[in-house]
């Protein structure tokens, strides 16, 4: 991997003391550096090293970059090399940064998206959480029922929340009647997420259901 990419990866994950503020940090400044990274000949470089990279925090800002470069370009490259590694991490916090990091790239009907459908049932709320958000920026058909399904079967308010703020963005009309369910909810984060959800589908999909 070329060696600007190599530092980055030190500064991203260098030990800094619990006082740092984002001023003087330089892990805070290298994130911010990553995120503007853009260069589509950087993704085979990435892919390889997080594939023999012992140290797993190096192999975090690597996800890290990836998801950042594909926002940009080269989305199924870096979604498909993002799914590839679930099955291969097993550590809670890393596991978190790769899925948010595909959560962040848009994700065409080819990927394959079952490696994230398994962390859905995660027992680990982290991961979990972050994969049903991970199911952001797809039209799959397949990820809104797996998430209708962990939205009827779960009983965390926390999982419940995060399902309509995925449905809100890749639900369709078939996830209101499951959204509704939701509107009488005591806690107030769980009705108006739904609330939030049912009008961006009906906005979305330009019908409207009598209340």
């Amino acid at each position: 991997m070329r060696e600007y990419l190599t530092i980055l990866v030190s500064r991203m994950t260098v030990s800094e003391g619990r006082c740092t503020n984002s001023d003087n940090s330089i892990a805070w400044h290298a994130h911010r550096e990553a995120e503007t990274l853009s260069d589509s000949s950087m993704v085979d470089e990435l892919a390889d090293y997080v594939t023999h990279e012992k140290d797993k925090d190096h192999r975090g800002a690597a996800y890290f970059m990836l998801g950042k470069i594909g926002r940009k370009v080269r989305n199924l490259d870096c979604a498909s090399i993002l799914t590839s590694r679930l099955d291969l991490e097993e550590n809670k916090y890393l596991l978190s940064t790769l899925l948010d990091a595909l959560g962040g790239v848009s994700k065409p009907g080819n990927v394959d998206l079952k490696p994230v459908f398994r962390r859905l049932h995660d027992d680990r709320w982290l991961v979990r959480h972050s994969a049903i958000q991970a199911l952001k920026r797809t039209d799959s058909m397949e990820a809104e029922d797996q998430l209708l399904e962990l939205l009827n079967a779960t009983n965390d308010p926390d999982d419940v929340v995060y399902c309509h703020a995925t449905l809100n963005e890749i639900g369709s009309a078939k996830s209101i009647p499951h959204l509704q369910k939701n509107l009488s909810s005591r806690k107030r984060d769980v009705k108006l997420s739904a609330r939030l959800a049912i009008e961006a589908i009906e906005a979305r999909t330009k019908i409207h259901l009598p209340d």
